[in-house]
């Protein structure tokens, strides 16, 4: 998931995320890489005092695109 940098040029947020430079972990099915992703974000933002209603309606409308973008890669993880 990509961030925006709050200065172009000196890292930013995406620097911070857990999956920043790292291979994707394919032990985790794609509910729970999203989940995981979203989580971190929050975090994230959370700890930069930015964790607004505006930024929680903006994670919440990812996941809904995720879903609706790969519905039949996340309804198998639906119920697991």
């Amino acid at each position: 998931m990509m961030m925006e940098h709050p200065l172009p040029g000196q890292g930013g947020r995406h620097r911070q995320t857990i999956s920043y430079g790292q291979s994707p972990d394919l032990s985790l099915s794609p509910r729970q890489a999203l989940a995981r992703e979203i989580r971190d974000a929050r975090s994230i933002y959370w700890r930069q005092g930015l964790y607004t209603p505006e930024i929680r309606r903006s994670l919440q409308d990812i996941i809904q695109f995720n879903k609706l973008g790969w519905q039949g890669i996340f309804e198998q993880g639906e119920n697991s």
